[in-house]
């Protein structure tokens, strides 16, 4: 049995039992490299026409049937609703609690009715979309017994920085100079930038104060951009840091500046430590793959976007 009941906001109590769950979910998924939740995510709500619906499931310690056991916060999840009814769930089971049906059980008692006059459960959305980062086998699972759609893919891709697997960082020429990076929160123009040609970011969470862009432009405007993580993270053995995002505008596509970008974030990255290198990349665009692919990068995982819903 467990309970359940959405809320616009979490109270003190619940805030903190959420944030517990999610932090040692956190650790447990750390090499597997599942998804995860950031911390950050139990304390938002709903502003600027975007709704934040929370939802912690509980259940008696140890799905215990007395009626003196306790009850303990076993999943915890996020719903982010944009003004068009499209949703964006998130989702963590407190990992003693899985392979034993919370998820499940979740599932069949809410249903999966997007086309109620008041969405999902009353909370507005018309479709429902939930990454699966390193394609959990739980996440397949209860996707093929509900019917739920893989509607789109990413691939993580990883190039090793230091030690016997790596290869020299060669620098390309692309006749335009690739200064040394800034970081993104002292950066307006970085942003600006950022906005005007960035089509689809990829990474994962970063940290206040831990990313850094590079943006070059010409006389044209702006021209290309990379953004990446200072900081390192565990993956597998390694310390890892993480691409977030590289663009190059259209109009000089062709003439190496991407390679150039990524050559230089490479080398900032190593010298910060990080032994190797990680993006997420949509597996259709061919481009993107093989810029990667040249610059010694290789397909570690592959993670898959579900949902309920047209879009």
């Amino acid at each position: 049995m467990i309970s359940y009941r959405w809320r616009p906001e979490l109270d003190a109590e619940e805030l903190a039992q959420v944030t517990a769950l999610i932090g040692t979910a956190a650790e447990y998924d750390a090499e597997a490299g599942f998804s995860t939740i950031d911390a950050s995510v139990p304390a938002e709500r709903s502003r600027g026409g975007v709704r934040i619906t929370h939802l912690p499931i509980r259940a008696r310690r140890d799905l215990s049937v007395h009626a003196d056991a306790p009850w303990v916060t076993v999943a915890y999840l996020n719903l982010r609703v944009d003004p068009a009814g499209e949703g964006v769930v998130r989702f963590v089971v407190h990992p003693d609690y899985r392979s034993r049906g919370v998820a499940t059980l979740l599932v069949e008692e809410l249903g999966l009715d997007v086309t109620a006059p008041e969405g999902w459960c009353g909370t507005g959305a018309r479709t429902l979309r939930a990454w699966a980062y390193g394609t959990h086998p739980a996440a397949e699972r209860l996707a093929a017994r509900f019917g739920i759609a893989a509607v789109d893919r990413q691939w993580t891709l990883v190039r090793h920085l230091s030690g016997p697997w790596s290869l020299p960082l060669k620098e390309v020429d692309a006749g335009i100079v690739v200064p040394a990076s800034e970081s993104a929160d002292d950066s307006a123009s970085a942003f600006e930038f950022e906005e005007a040609v960035l089509s689809r970011p990829c990474g994962a969470t970063s940290a206040p104060g831990s990313t850094r862009v590079i943006a070059v432009s010409d006389p044209e405007g702006p021209a290309g951009l990379v953004r990446f993580e200072a900081r390192t993270v565990p993956y597998g053995e390694f310390r890892g840091a993480w691409i977030r995002a590289a663009v190059v505008a259209p109009r000089v596509r062709g003439r190496g500046l991407g390679s150039a970008l990524l050559t230089r974030a490479l080398g900032e990255m190593r010298d910060a430590g990080a032994q190797v290198a990680l993006i997420r990349v949509d597996p259709v665009d061919e481009r993107t793959v093989r810029v990667l692919r040249l610059l010694s990068f290789e397909q570690e995982e592959i993670h898959t976007l579900f949902g309920i819903g047209a879009t």
